[in-house]
């Protein structure tokens, strides 16, 4: 995946929360999948946007996340 070589500063969570992301999963199908709350799972969201500079942009993350391919 390439995620993980372009942003090798994501932790392993970040990485697998971002593949989903980019699968299509909302923020619901994630905490379910992963046995996670809501909450926990905006935080990440939040975190990875941030991380790859996606914070104050109007982009959407999937979106970003698949031109990353």
């Amino acid at each position: 995946m390439k995620l993980q070589t372009r942003c090798f500063h994501l932790t392993p969570w970040e990485i697998q929360i971002a593949a989903l992301v980019k699968d299509g999963k909302t923020t619901k199908e994630i905490s379910d999948i992963l046995g996670l709350s809501h909450e926990t799972v905006h935080v990440y969201r939040k975190r990875i946007r941030k991380k790859i500079q996606l914070k104050h942009k109007n982009e959407n993350l999937r979106s970003h996340l698949l031109s990353l391919e």
